[in-house]
């Protein structure tokens, strides 16, 4: 269980212990050099776009590898909650017609859809059943009125794993599209974009990025004629058109969801991290975060707390939550032997990724059974 990246290799990392990935990951010495890079890009004016550009479809191209796609069917965006509304107020829907979300969502996964209850769509909640939902709660709630069912592949609240596989082979015998998030799970275990028909990520979190970036994957099987209501230069075929006063036309592809210039020192760092864990290997990576996964849940089990996180391997990732009431206060707690994870909603987060070890693990659940935590 040694780390798959030196924790030299990150900046501050040899003087904290790094549970925090779920929420954001240590900034990585990479991606500061290749943010350096974006602003000597800058100084070069046509050249530096020239540059940028060129960056930008590397960027994709690593992350269509990640996810088993096309570079044609990425779509850099602002965040994940601008993807997600932006497909949201997209949808073409009737007074009758109804979303399926469930308890496990992030808020940027549950609010977009609410804001359509003024239109007359009903939101139907899949309740959890001991921090988990399954395919078969969810398709319980789908009828021929049902236009998206919105879930995510990890939850950010209880760490479990969806075989959204089996829920989408379901779903393609309906006309529910699948908007699914992988923000907890990209770069922490394998996703394939083919089982779903919108996937969104943001980059600062296992993908070992910064701020500033969210990553839209559209599956052409059954979105290719999906179009936003929100549109930019970008998302057209000719800005310059004769007759741009009067008229457009959409890319074909994923470009046509992309307004205007994205973030681009975000996409140069995650061009940078997402070529390292290429280099890792995905297989690798998955195996190294549910071995330190098993270990730790076996010590915190020994200690007493609950987990809310599954132990069979295939049904978690990353995240290890423990119900905690005062889980806030945990996490303060440790934040002052700087130790971070995060705390709160009735429950703590400990994340696991590359950088992470058998030592960091010990290290936490000593302190974990101090009384004083």
């Amino acid at each position: 269980m040694n780390p798959l990246i030196e924790k030299t290799a990150f900046i501050g990392l040899m003087d904290h212990t790094w549970f925090y990935s779920g929420a954001e990951s240590p900034p990585h010495q990479g991606c500061m050099d290749a943010v350096n890079e974006y602003m000597m890009a800058r100084t070069l004016g046509p050249d530096g776009r020239e540059r940028n550009t060129q960056v930008e479809q590397t960027c994709k191209s690593n992350i269509a590898q990640l996810l088993k796609g096309k570079p044609a069917d990425i779509a850099f965006l602002s965040n994940s909650s601008e993807a997600i509304s932006m497909i949201a107020q997209s949808l073409v829907l009737e007074k009758g017609d109804n979303i399926v979300i469930n308890t496990l969502e992030f808020p940027s996964g549950i609010l977009p859809w609410l804001l359509l209850k003024d239109k007359g769509v009903e939101v139907r909640i899949v309740n959890h059943a001991n921090w988990e939902i399954s395919v078969e709660d969810i398709m319980n709630q789908v009828d021929s009125h049902t236009k998206l069912v919105m879930t995510s592949h990890v939850s950010y609240l209880s760490g479990a794993r969806l075989d959204y596989k089996a829920l989408y082979a379901q779903l393609k015998t309906t006309e529910a599209l699948l908007l699914l998030d992988i923000t907890q799970s990209l770069g922490a275990v394998a996703v394939d974009m083919n089982h779903a028909d919108f996937v969104v990520c943001s980059s600062y979190k296992w993908l070992l990025s910064i701020h500033g970036l969210s990553i839209l994957g559209i599956n052409p099987a059954r979105a290719a004629r999906f179009n936003s209501r929100s549109i930019g230069w970008r998302s057209v075929t000719d800005m310059f058109g004769p007759n741009r006063f009067e008229a457009f036309d959409f890319h074909a592809d994923a470009r046509r969801f992309e307004l205007g210039f994205p973030s681009y020192p975000t996409i140069y760092a995650t061009n940078f991290s997402t070529s390292l864990l290429l280099e890792i290997g995905e297989s690798r990576i998955e195996s190294h975060i549910l071995e330190l996964g098993r270990y730790l849940i076996d010590q915190l089990t020994e200690l007493g707390y609950e987990i809310m996180t599954p132990s069979d391997p295939e049904r978690r990732a990353g995240n290890i939550c423990i119900v905690a009431k005062h889980g806030d206060k945990i996490a303060e707690n440790l934040r002052k032997q700087r130790v971070y994870i995060w705390g709160g909603d009735g429950r703590f987060r400990v994340s696991l990724h590359v950088f992470n070890d058998k030592e960091d693990i010990d290290k936490l659940v000593l302190l974990l059974g101090m009384k004083q935590l």
